[in-house]
């Protein structure tokens, strides 16, 4: 995902232009919060069904300027209500400080209404991603649809008319927008008197406006559909878009236009949020292994692993300084701040560990530089291709890793694998389970080898929205059928490795461990992400992911922190420290 930013970063601080980039006022950024609120509310959640067809990018382009020339609240209350008002003639925009009076209780009647399972629109353009998603059963839906006055009174519990009538929000501290979340038929049919103009087909960051726009949208959906509310409220994300506007009218590029967009969705502790260039299928391609590795170690990037032909030249435990002749701590300072994790330590962490991959993508050789344990700099101009490594020589994902214990890399293993193993299995007398990278999918068959009782796994909810901002969100939620044990049983102890990269589909297998006590976890806290993952598409330009169905855990929340192991490790630079640690511990037990 940092393909186009490392070589911004790598190019140190943006030189002076002899134009000045866009920028915006503190007034300006105030009424461009207020129209994205705005256009938030009314595209996902107007009931018409000729606004749920306009571009709402077109819409954002052309009234971004209008809108930033308003300079006191009662103009740009005048302004929106003159721009929303032909695309929603149900809303309301007025000045007041105070909330408006209640009005008279009326009796619940038929309508259309917008319901969302999670976010089922904004899909235009995502490819076969769209037909792998149906496939594996993450259906997400968003219609507007007819409801009886009985489905009315049931969608909104808390009765009329503060719900079935009307939705109000604040879009400023005096600034109020109003509208109908139910429509009659009549309305419901209603043309538009919007004028809709030539339509904007792709977001381009060459323009001011649709680089606001872009940042926009992307801060609407992750407010309106990002279904873990304590994580939103604690990243303050009202409060992102106010910094992440400015960032974006300055940006003179593509690439800071995702330097800026990003910057605002890694404030959300969520491995699952990326925010990339859409490209034609929907999906990427995988940078090759690289033999040069590295680890943080108490601030320092300290070498790992190094490619057999230049360990002559550079031993593992020496530190790397500088990158390209740039400092190496202010480069992962400039892209860990770019990537949602657990925390910022995490964060720095992952940006260590992702160096070579991502550099290696963008440049065709890079210079190194290196204190060794004398404390003498050497420096290096290696090309990516002497740091590559291979898929095909791989130790086997089961082996012997002392006497009498197993381990078993969970991303490789396979059941057949696994099957053809069973006499040496039964013979160990401990195991190691390695789930510090994405687990394969035949791990679940494995799994109930470890246990004489059935596997319960967390439930997953899909969350049924009809008002703004997630407010009454109804969770669906889904017990999992249990896994039903199978012979023979390998009741010997076991130790699952987990780290930052368990997350996801590896958090739902440690999270399985823990609540079956098939074993211990050992390492460093899970990454602190699961549930379904979504994907949408930001005016056919650019690709957003996230997490768009909540997880239920048996025990204490882990989104956003992690499951903690029942034997922390520090990390280590030494690639076999975390092996011996478990080696160790489960000789302990016999």
């Amino acid at each position: 995902m940092l393909l186009l930013l490392l070589p911004l970063l790598l190019a140190g601080p943006r030189a002076a232009t002899l134009s000045p980039p866009d920028s915006l006022t503190a007034r300006e950024t105030r009424n461009l919060t207020a129209l994205a609120r705005a256009v938030g509310d009314l595209k996902y959640f107007y009931p018409n069904r000729h606004s749920a067809r306009v571009s709402w990018e077109t819409v954002l382009i052309r009234a971004i300027p209008a809108v930033r020339r308003a300079r006191a609240d009662r103009a740009l209350t005048a302004t929106l209500d003159s721009l929303m008002r032909p695309l929603a003639s149900g809303a309301l925009f007025t000045i007041s400080p105070a909330p408006p009076a209640p009005t008279a209780a009326r009796a619940v009647t038929a309508g259309y209404l917008w319901e969302h399972h999670g976010l089922g629109l904004d899909k235009a353009g995502l490819g076969l991603k769209t037909r792998l998603m149906r496939l594996a059963g993450l259906r997400y839906d968003s219609r507007i649809r007819a409801a009886s006055a009985a489905e009315v009174a049931a969608a909104f519990p808390a009765g009329p008319p503060q719900y079935t009538e009307q939705y109000t929000e604040l879009l400023t501290d005096s600034v109020r927008l109003t509208l109908p979340l139910v429509l009659s038929k009549a309305r419901y049919q209603q043309r538009l008197r919007h004028r809709p103009g030539r339509r904007v087909r792709r977001l381009q960051a060459s323009s001011m406006e649709q680089r606001l726009a872009t940042t926009m949208l992307t801060w609407n959906i992750i407010r309106h559909f990002y279904p873990y509310r304590a994580l939103l409220d604690s990243a303050h994300w009202t409060n992102a878009l106010t910094n992440a506007l400015p960032q974006a009218a300055r940006a003179t590029s593509e690439a800071e236009l995702l330097v800026a967009t990003r910057r605002m969705l890694a404030r959300l502790p969520d491995r699952h949020v990326g925010f990339t260039p859409r490209t034609r299928t929907g999906f990427y391609i995988t940078p090759p292994p690289y033999d040069l590795q590295f680890e943080l170690i108490d601030s320092a990037v300290i070498v790992r692993r190094v490619p057999a032909t230049l360990r002559p030249l550079v031993a593992p435990g020496a530190a790397l300084t500088h990158l390209n002749g740039q400092p190496v701590g202010w480069l992962l300072d400039s892209i860990s701040s770019l990537l949602p994790a657990s925390s910022p330590a995490v964060a720095r962490r992952l940006a260590v560990q992702g160096l070579v991959p991502k550099l290696g993508a963008t440049r065709r050789a890079a210079s190194f530089t290196f204190q060794d344990s004398t404390g003498q700099p050497r420096t290096y101009c290696w090309t990516f291709r002497q740091l590559r490594g291979s898929h095909y020589h791989q130790p086997p994902p089961l082996r012997e890793i002392a006497p009498g214990v197993v381990y078993l890399d969970a991303a490789r293993l396979r059941y057949v694998d696994f099957q053809r193993a069973l006499p040496q299995l039964q013979a160990a007398q401990g195991l190691v389970v390695d789930l510090r990278q994405r687990p394969n999918y035949e791990l679940l068959r494995i799994l109930p080898h470890f246990s004489t009782e059935p596997l319960h796994s967390d439930s997953t909810a899909m969350p049924l929205m009809r008002q703004p901002n997630f407010q009454h969100a109804v969770f669906r939620f889904r017990a999992n059928k249990p896994i039903t044990p199978q012979l023979p049983l390998l009741s010997m102890p076991k130790v699952f490795l987990t780290g930052p990269d368990t997350y996801s589909y590896g958090e739902t297998v440690a999270s399985i461990v823990r609540r079956n006590a098939l074993g211990s976890l050992l390492g460093q806290a899970t990454g602190g992400t699961n549930g379904e993952m979504n994907f949408v598409t930001i005016g056919r330009a650019c690709e957003l992911s996230f997490t768009g169905r909540y997880v239920q855990p048996s025990g204490p929340a882990y989104q956003g922190v992690g499951i903690i192991p029942d034997i922390v490790v520090a990390p280590d630079w030494r690639p076999e420290a975390e092996l011996k640690r478990a080696v160790a511990w489960l000789l302990g037990q016999q």
